[in-house]
């Protein structure tokens, strides 16, 4: 407004769209239902749902409006990736948790899990600050770049949206340089955007 500048519009910068909004949200759906089924039972408490930031906010909204039970929501930001497109290797804490997790079950909502390098440290963070058991759920897993097999606690389970392939990919939370996490739909990002 008012700028000389010239529109761009964010989707001709994806090569291709791998899982269209519809999708996402009916396999979000589907991850709330499992976790609602698991929590359920009589004498199960209520989970701390703990979302990493900031790639995970958009799926963290969605999955916890559709999460029928009592639970709290916290995030804890982790920074692993810096600006750049591989994961650094080297995960550092720069915003804690607010929330008490002491003897609490602790559901770790992640939009990617690759390399394994964040999801290890953060559980085994959550373990020194109490938690009993420790769930991971993430839109998406990328095994093909597993590092660190991770081990969950207690009786923590993984909960797995989509399996990702080795490629780049952008939208619904997931970024490059901070841009493209509102597209509501996941797709590749065009090589030459940041190579």
């Amino acid at each position: 407004m008012g700028s000389q500048m010239e529109s761009h519009c964010i989707d001709d910068d994806i090569l291709t769209v791998i899982w269209t909004a519809e999708q996402v949200i009916q396999r979000v759906c589907e991850l709330a239902s499992q976790i609602n089924n698991d929590f359920s039972s009589p004498g199960s408490s209520s989970p701390v749902v703990v979302g990493v930031a900031t790639g995970a906010f958009l799926f963290l909204a969605d999955l916890v409006r559709n999460i029928k039970l009592p639970v709290t929501v916290d995030f804890v930001r982790v920074e692993s990736y810096g600006s750049g497109t591989v994961s650094n290797g080297a995960p550092k804490i720069s915003c804690d948790v607010k929330l008490d997790v002491v003897g609490k079950h602790v559901i770790l909502v992640e939009d990617i899990v690759d390399t394994g390098n964040t999801i290890s440290h953060l559980i085994s963070y959550l373990e020194s600050k109490g938690a009993t058991s420790v769930s991971v759920c993430t839109l998406l897993d990328k095994p093909s770049r597993r590092k660190v097999h991770f081990k969950l606690l207690g009786d923590g389970k993984f909960y797995g949206g989509f399996e990702c392939p080795d490629s780049f990919v952008v939208g619904y939370g997931l970024d490059f340089n901070e841009r493209y996490r509102n597209l509501g739909y996941i797709g590749v990002l065009k090589p030459e955007i940041y190579e």
